[in-house]
């Protein structure tokens, strides 16, 4: 199984990036795919992600110019420690590697964003991105980046 996690907070603007592209995901149905849409990471996708030959993250970002995508490899050399209110990536696949001994192939796709007020559409800039980060995630998901 491959595993998508868009991440996100689909009533703060760009931040509810991540959702919008697991929503396009999970719409097209793609065999061996499970597409799972979060407000944020919680312990409770570590035995998921321990199931896993491969798990992409999606999430907007304020390192990036607004409607930049970018894949980050997730390192578990440089993993954060574990945190009990906000779960970073890396933190779950520390959790799968301790807990279960698995090591899914892994990244992160970062979609810049700029606009994180009370509302509930992304910015221009954002929304022009979702097919790039899309089509990026498909190749990932076929090996064809890395």
């Amino acid at each position: 199984m491959r595993l998508v996690i868009g991440i996100g907070n689909t009533l703060r603007g760009d931040d509810g990036v991540g959702v919008a592209v697991a929503q396009q995901l999970a719409a097209q149905h793609l065999p061996d795919l499970r597409v799972i849409a979060c407000h944020q990471l919680t312990p409770e996708l570590t035995a998921l992600i321990s199931q896993a030959e491969q798990v992409i993250f999606v999430d907007a970002s304020t390192n990036l110019s607004a409607g930049d995508v970018k894949v980050i490899p997730l390192d578990l050399e440089n993993a954060r420690a574990l945190a009990t209110h906000h779960w970073a990536p890396t933190a779950l696949l520390m959790a799968a590697k301790v807990l279960y001994s698995a090591q899914p192939r892994s990244a992160l796709v970062a979609i810049g964003a700029q606009h994180f007020g009370y509302c509930e559409q992304l910015s221009e800039s954002v929304a022009r991105a979702l097919p790039r980060a899309t089509q990026l995630i498909l190749s990932l998901l076929r090996g064809e980046v890395h």
